[in-house]
């Protein structure tokens, strides 16, 4: 059986603004096993990348984490000290953010950010961190390491950004690799190498990986489990496979019917009606309810609570697994 790598127990996070309170995560829970990859699906807005920083512990004013356990290796991150969280990130935890450009400091070379990564966790030698650095870049795929190791990031690519991210994340063999949004902006062949190399690394150092996402067709190829969030809400989780054969939350069927066929046929792919909603003034009743084509009268009185159809599944949905409408 997998160990627990992290388990997120009723998780609230909200942000306290002059507009009023924002809930971007509301008491949820999930968890993720040694050397799993689990996918977390949603649209803008819904509190995939919150949930990411406050595991992170990187949630800054005027937001805070008010409530619920991130229990790491089976330790409690929230109890831990500043100091304690500075030596867990970028070691055992790490995180790829969407944005190379703004997550790499312009005015060092890639050489030195790594070496820096390097030299605040491990014990290592001036020389050892830059042999290190350089084995780095060739273990992602970056040509010639040992002339981009003195390279700037402008001088990168948008790809090769994102590998020597990448090479940093996984500088100090982590046992959680987060990744937010990892291939925003980059071509499909691309982001197919990306996640072909985050595979390899992946059981190369039993990871466990986070993927934060909006596109249900990378979680499909990358993805052991996934969970679908909504306005702040876990409103399904399913093992891949099972999800695809059988959506059982309207959201993510809507989800799925705007993915584009594979072979390029022209199947007429679905929308979503409206928006997600305001997360200061959210809607009574299941937060869906003003998008969905399924919604009675219970829908907008009643939140559904999150329950358990089948093995490794949960929904929150009074009309769970209806297609009728």
């Amino acid at each position: 059986m997998t160990e627990v790598l992290l388990r997120i127990e009723d998780l609230v996070t909200r942000f306290y603004t002059e507009l009023g309170v924002v809930k971007a995560v509301d008491g949820n829970s999930l968890h993720l096993g040694e050397g799993e990859s689990l996918g977390v699906v949603g649209e803008s807005g819904s509190g995939k990348t919150v949930t990411a920083l406050s595991v992170m512990r990187l949630i800054e004013n005027p937001g805070r984490i008010e409530g619920g356990r991130i229990l790491f290796r089976g330790e409690d991150l929230l109890q831990k000290s500043e100091r304690q969280m500075q030596r867990i990130r970028g070691k055992d935890i790490t995180m790829v953010f969407q944005d190379s450009l703004s997550s790499l400091n312009p005015t060092l070379t890639i050489g030195e950010q790594i070496t820096r990564v390097l030299r605040f966790h491990l014990r290592l030698s001036r020389r050892e961190r830059w042999r290190r650095a350089v084995e780095l870049l060739r273990q992602v795929g970056i040509p010639e390491p040992e002339q981009r190791v003195k390279h700037y990031p402008h001088q990168f690519s948008g790809g090769m950004r994102q590998r020597a991210l990448i090479a940093m994340a996984i500088s100090c063999s982590p046992q959680l690799l987060i990744l937010d949004e990892p291939t925003t902006a980059l071509d499909v062949t691309i982001e197919a190498q990306i996640f072909e190399l985050v595979e390899e690394l992946k059981r190369a150092f039993r990871m466990g990986t986070f993927l934060i996402t909006h596109d249900l067709s990378v979680v499909a190829t990358f993805c052991d489990r996934v969970v679908i969030m909504y306005a702040g809400k876990i409103v399904e989780e399913a093992p891949v496979t099972a999800l695809y054969d059988r959506p059982l939350h309207p959201y993510t069927r809507g989800l799925l019917g705007s993915i584009p066929p594979l072979e390029g046929g022209k199947a007429r792919l679905d929308s979503i009606p409206g928006e997600v909603p305001d997360l200061i003034s959210l809607p009574p009743g299941c937060n869906f309810s003003p998008r969905c084509r399924l919604a009675d009268e219970r829908c907008w009185r009643e939140e559904p609570p999150l329950e358990h159809p089948g093995p490794g599944r949960r929904v929150a949905c009074w009309k769970a697994g209806e297609t009728g409408g």
